[in-house]
């Protein structure tokens, strides 16, 4: 009698590169793993959060410069990692599934990679935040419409100085930017909107007038006496004289006292009071964006 012995012929799951490329896309690392690359799977996850955190310690996307390096070296790793799904999907004309190679562990692994973008958070990782500005209040140096960075992790360790431009909020969670005028136990008084810190007058220059919808005000470059220099807009209408004119105010400890650039359109610490220090949120650094487009990238503050 003849004897057949039967032989298993594994079955072939061809790689769709489409599903690869999607996978690695939303979920670094996962479009390797359909692939049947489990370890480069995670060894490119890994990566999407080693390259956040380097920029973290160095803290270079507190630049311009350096935030079109983390910009650029993102988004080239992100394409590589999905070229490299697609790519490996299209070479496996014949592949033998593995034992993870179920839409279950998928979803378990996708499911995991998600679950770690709120344990650690890139955002709050790198230390940045991305605004954009939605008043005047701060004219002319940071416009209406400018996309600007704030450096939340500024004052770790750090303490904020004279003529910083910082991030605050109040109780109602509002977010507020000015400029520091005042550190604890500083005297703080005002003529004609010049700010004169501890009895020294701010000195101040006059640039140019300007027309900004109907309204006229004086540019002036004003120089604290710490030697930090700003450009304000002062009106050249009355406006409050209560408010242009200050006697001299002790700032209490642990607060600030903050203006706004353009002295008669903010609602600074004249009408609010002063800051508590642990109200700040952060430090403005610089603009990437603008109304005026190009104009107003790598504007620093």
């Amino acid at each position: 009698m003849e004897d057949r012995t039967t032989i298993d012929v594994p079955q072939s799951h061809p790689r769709n590169p489409f599903i690869a490329g999607v996978f690695s896309l939303v979920f670094p690392g996962l479009g390797q793993v359909y692939n049947g690359q489990i370890k480069k799977g995670i060894l490119y996850w890994a990566l999407s959060y080693l390259i956040p955190v380097i920029f973290a310690v160095t803290r270079w996307v507190t630049s311009f410069a350096g935030m079109c390096i983390f910009m650029a070296i993102g988004i080239s790793f992100l394409l590589f990692m999905v070229m490299d799904a697609i790519l490996n999907a299209k070479r496996q004309k014949f592949y033998v599934l593995k034992t993870y190679n179920k839409w279950y562990y998928y979803a378990l692994i996708a499911c995991l990679i998600f679950t770690m973008t709120f344990v650690f958070d890139k955002k709050k990782m790198i230390g940045i935040q991305s605004y954009i500005t939605q008043t005047t209040a701060n004219n002319p140096t940071i416009l209406e419409g400018d996309w600007i960075i704030i450096d939340t992790k500024a004052y770790e360790g750090n303490t904020p100085k004279t003529g910083d431009l910082i991030t605050f909020t109040k109780e109602d969670g509002q977010l507020f930017m000015y400029r520091i005028v005042g550190l604890p136990k500083d005297t703080i008084s005002l003529k004609d909107n010049i700010v004169s810190i501890n009895n020294k007058l701010s000195k101040s220059k006059f640039m140019a007038d300007r027309n900004i919808e109907g309204i006229n005000f004086s540019e002036l470059e004003e120089t604290f006496p710490n030697g930090h220099s700003h450009r304000i807009y002062k009106s050249k209408e009355e406006f409050d004289n209560g408010m242009m004119n200050m006697n001299a105010f002790v700032v209490p400890t642990d607060s600030i006292f903050v203006l706004g650039d353009s002295r008669d359109n903010a609602l600074d610490s004249r009408y609010i009071g002063c800051i508590a220090k642990d109200q700040i949120t952060g430090q403005i650094k610089y603009s990437y964006w603008g109304k005026t487009g190009f104009k107003r990238m790598n504007i620093k503050f």
